[in-house]
Parts: structure tokens; sequence; C-alpha cells
């Protein structure tokens, strides 16, 4: 009997780091995983806004992804568009539409090639 008391006493408690440090640490994290969230969401529409007129074959496909990613109204992905924009407290159905208007307005028609052809005299 005496030992088991001597053996609760000297055995270590065992905590959590959230329950040492108590909430400030959990919320730190969870700042950092926003501030994270912040940063692709910046990246997306700082791509749309710097790959728009670009016509290389890599910025293309960084534009494109941008706005397929912001187009994709899934949430099976923890960072998807949705997701994100739940987070970080932004309606994601308007942020989406207030974007991909700005694209179709700002998206300068793709220039097509002019063929002329000959005239010949019709006999």
């Amino acid at each position: 009997m005496y030992d088991d008391f001597l053996a609760r006493i000297l055995e270590p408690d065992t905590f959590l780091p959230s329950q040492f440090y108590g909430n400030g640490g959990l919320s730190r994290q969870l700042e950092g995983e926003k501030r994270l969230m912040l940063a692709i969401l910046k990246d997306a529409v700082e791509c749309l806004e710097k790959y728009r007129e670009v016509r290389s074959s890599s910025s293309r496909e960084l534009y494109q992804n941008a706005l397929e990613w912001i187009g994709d109204k899934g949430t099976d992905w923890l960072f998807s568009f949705n997701n994100i924009c739940d987070l970080l407290g932004f309606d994601p159905d308007y942020l989406r539409d207030f974007l991909l208007k700005r694209e179709l307005k700002t998206a300068r028609p793709a220039k097509g090639k002019v063929y002329s052809f000959p005239l010949g005299s019709r006999e």
C-alpha cells in the first residue's frame, strides 16, 4: 500500500502542450495556419494580375491554375478556395464572382490571324 502511494506521488503528470501553455499556444498555431491560407489566396490573386497578359507557357499555366482553383467549388481539400475563404471569414461565392468577373472584363480577346486571299478575276 505504501509503495502504491509512493508510486502515484512520484509519477510524472502528463500534459498536452496546449494544456501546459494554455489556449495562447493553440491560437498562435491557428494564426499561423490563417496566415498560410491568406498567403495562398493572395498568391492566386497575384497570379491573375501578374500573368493575365503574359503569353509564355509557364506563366500561362500559373494563370490557368489560379483561375481553376478559384473556380473550383469543392471542399474536399483543406486548402480549397471555399475552405480558405470560409476560415478567413470571406464569402467564397461573392469573392469568386468578383474575381472571375474582373478577369472577364480585363482579359484581352485573343488575336486571331488575318488571312488575305487574292481576289482573282472570275471568268
